[in-house]
């Protein structure tokens, strides 16, 4: 992804700083599964517009959302927002490549975050052909949607909303900490305005992820990503494969991770 401008608080505001991390160390904590990861990737390089949504701070939002970004291809233009004053001089929108609107945080907790009139124009200005990443407080997929439906964002713009990923933190055996994606909702453009379908979701009591398994939602991403069924678990196998084997020989860190997804890209 080129930037073409610096990011004001994009971690947000925290205690202790952030540490961010590699979609494989993600994989490595257990918070996702290569499968989906792979779905992720699918729909990342395709300009998927999305929100990573968690109640709690510091569960994450920024640092999977982050990390997602390395799936856009490489002549992705973002562009970061700086909440009360935006302007969105936005680079002009090219058929070649997505242009991310890059916002730190949907919400009124801080002046650099994205609240009121700002977030309804980024939503008007995807509902015109921008991609748009963020993250949001919200447990459920129904609560983001909620919050963006209370500040007046109307249903058609909504609609332009591809993913809404939400995460769960919590505290599993020994009290150790435990942070999962609980669910990734794929939103379909529809007459009326959208309808929301489960993509992927967690089974806490196996601790597994089920992807792409529910029928309906699982067609309409392949329209939506333009494959079929067979070129789809081709995709999902041969990228899920690609993560295993980055595990497994240690290439872990950011930057090895994202030369080698523009490898795989390439190739």
């Amino acid at each position: 992804m080129r930037v073409v401008n610096r990011p004001i608080s994009w971690w947000g505001w925290h205690w202790e700083p952030p540490v961010p991390l590699s979609i494989v160390q993600i994989i490595a904590a257990g918070s996702m599964s290569p499968r989906l990861a792979s779905l992720l990737w699918l729909a990342m390089e395709r300009g998927a517009s999305v929100i990573v949504a968690a109640g709690p701070p510091g569960a994450g939002k920024t640092v999977t959302l982050t990390a997602l970004l390395a799936f856009t291809p490489p002549e992705t233009v973002g562009y970061f927002t700086r909440g009360v004053g935006e302007t969105f001089h936005l680079p002009p929108l090219n058929p070649s490549h997505p242009t991310y609107i890059l916002i730190n945080e949907i919400s009124d907790h801080l002046p650099v975050y994205t609240w009121g009139p700002y977030a309804r124009r980024a939503f008007e200005l995807m509902a015109q052909g921008y991609s748009l990443a963020s993250t949001m407080h919200a447990e459920t997929v129904e609560e983001v949607l909620g919050q963006l439906t209370e500040l007046g964002i109307p249903p058609s713009h909504l609609a332009c909303l591809d993913l809404v990923i939400s995460l769960y933190v919590g505290h599993g055996q020994g009290r150790a900490l435990v942070r999962r994606v609980r669910e990734v909702a794929f939103i379909q453009q529809v007459s009326q305005g959208y309808r929301v379908l489960r993509l992927a979701r967690w089974c806490p009591e196996e601790d597994t992820f089920q992807v792409a398994e529910d029928g309906e939602a699982r067609h309409a991403f392949l329209s939506w990503a333009g494959l079929d069924e067979g070129k789809m678990e081709e995709e999902l196998r041969a990228r899920s494969q690609f993560l295993e084997s980055l595990l497994a020989r240690g290439v872990v860190g950011i930057p090895q991770v994202a030369e080698a997804i523009a490898a795989f890209g390439r190739t």
